[in-house]
């Protein structure tokens, strides 16, 4: 990955993970437009477009609904683009957004969203590195999403066993606390559902 590239994504994790919803908004804007830059000065560079597609997806998660829509689908664009040169770029982390994006969106007829190819990326991207922090974090959120409790609770505890990055610090500490608040979450519910369970008859 360029510099400029690489001090882009720290500023974008500093961003997501270090500040607050309402004061990132214009900075977010402003990195979008600092990626779209570098996407036209490195035509065909498949890492350009990939951070440029992880900027946007973030900004389309705090964006109102159709706004954000039209986001995603932006970000979708550039991770296809980016699939058709290089689909393993940045440790798998085009499958990883794309992903995401598909269990995140609306579905048809508003959206793209549909969890089956979601699922299908996601694992794609766990293929690509099974120890990679992000690719397990967002398949541990698909899970959850999916309500299928006991699995994602075991893929948040794998992200919080991971070791984080010498050059991610951010953004995997960012990560790891979010799967904290998750595997909390995640344990409450399937505590909830063995509660809500019917008992044994005690006669018959």
């Amino acid at each position: 990955m360029s510099p400029a590239l690489l001090e882009l994504s720290e500023r974008w994790a500093i961003l997501k993970f270090e500040t607050a919803l309402d004061q990132r908004r214009e900075p977010l804007h402003a990195l979008a437009a600092e990626m779209e830059a570098v996407v036209s000065e490195q035509p065909g560079d498949p890492a350009a477009m990939v951070w440029h597609a992880v900027v946007l997806s973030t900004l389309a998660k705090d964006s109102s609904n159709m706004s954000g829509l039209a986001l995603a689908k932006q970000a979708k664009r550039l991770l296809e683009e980016a699939e058709s040169i290089e689909p393993t770029i940045l440790d798998g982390t085009l499958y990883t957004v794309l992903g995401s994006l598909y269990y995140q969106v609306p579905g048809y007829p508003l959206g793209f969203g549909d969890d089956e190819k979601a699922e299908q990326h996601l694992l794609k991207a766990l293929d690509v590195n099974p120890e990679n922090i992000d690719a397990n974090f967002y398949y541990a959120e698909f899970l959850l999403h999916e309500k299928r409790l006991q699995p994602a609770i075991t893929a948040f505890e794998k992200v919080l066993a991971l070791p984080i990055r010498a050059n991610n610090r951010v953004a995997d500490a960012g990560l790891k606390r979010a799967a904290e608040a998750a595997l909390s979450t995640a344990k409450k519910q399937l505590q909830l559902k063995y509660d809500n369970q019917p008992g044994f008859p005690h006669s018959f």
